[in-house]
């Protein structure tokens, strides 16, 4: 997801109060002077990144495998609910049923398609105002993904490291298909040492280390991830 779009989504997410379903025709806003002292730019830079990532937001979907829908519930439409056992593949919602730039008081409001709100408090119980706040200030993509990564590696009782496999990782990242990290070495040094450096400026990480523990032939195979951070 674009930057822009990113920010937006996180700033509305961080209104949401996930123990309640979002009430029917609820609108989220963000203006540009809160934008620009949460995501720290200046004002002129908030009022371009808000138009452009309502824009971009209103055409972003999501995609959920057949096995991780949710089960039915009252907002699900009769037919889905009735085909549901009789698939199998990826379902695409669009995640907002509604984005508007108001020019005059310079601000963005969102309201959540119906169908994609119960995901969007699923994500908000994994992360609280404050990580998703600074994952909003991360304005490179690839830490903002790592960040992201990491922070759901620990609400899965992660706590203090990981192991995963070299490719299993890119593909986690979504950067698999992408021939620049094909070679450990270009992944290691333009990603994920370039990232580690703005997560550990930016956000509650204090310590993150990543180590081979594991090579097939002279390729690295399998990594050790390991952390510290403040409790937030």
């Amino acid at each position: 997801m674009p930057l822009a779009a990113r920010r937006v989504l996180f700033l509305m997410m961080a209104q949401i109060d996930p123990k309640h379903l979002i009430p029917e025709g609820k609108i989220f806003e963000i203006s540009a002077k809160d934008y620009s002292t949460l995501c720290n730019v200046d004002i002129d830079t908030a009022y371009n990144q808000l138009k452009l990532g309502a824009e971009q937001l209103h055409n972003q979907s999501l995609k959920i495998p057949q096995s991780e829908l949710l089960k039915a519930f009252a907002r699900r439409p009769r037919e889905f609910q009735d085909s549901e056992k009789k698939w199998k593949g990826m379902r695409l919602l669009h995640i907002t049923e509604s984005c508007s730039y108001v020019d005059k008081e310079a601000m963005v409001q969102v309201r959540f398609s119906r169908q994609v709100e119960p995901y969007i408090c699923m994500i908000e119980r994994d992360f609280t105002t404050q990580l998703l706040l600074s994952s909003v200030r991360l304005s490179d993509s690839n830490a903002s993904n790592l960040y992201q990564y990491l922070r759901k590696k620990i609400s899965n009782g992660k706590k203090k490291y990981f192991e995963i496999e070299v490719d299993k990782l890119r593909k986690e990242l979504f950067i698999d298909h992408l021939e620049t990290y094909k070679t450990y070495k270009f992944f290691k040094n333009q990603f994920i040492d370039r990232s580690i450096k703005k997560i550990l400026e930016i956000t509650e990480f204090k310590y993150i280390q990543i180590e081979i523990i594991e090579r097939k032939g002279r390729k690295a195979h399998k990594l050790r991830i390991s952390y510290e951070y403040e409790d937030v």
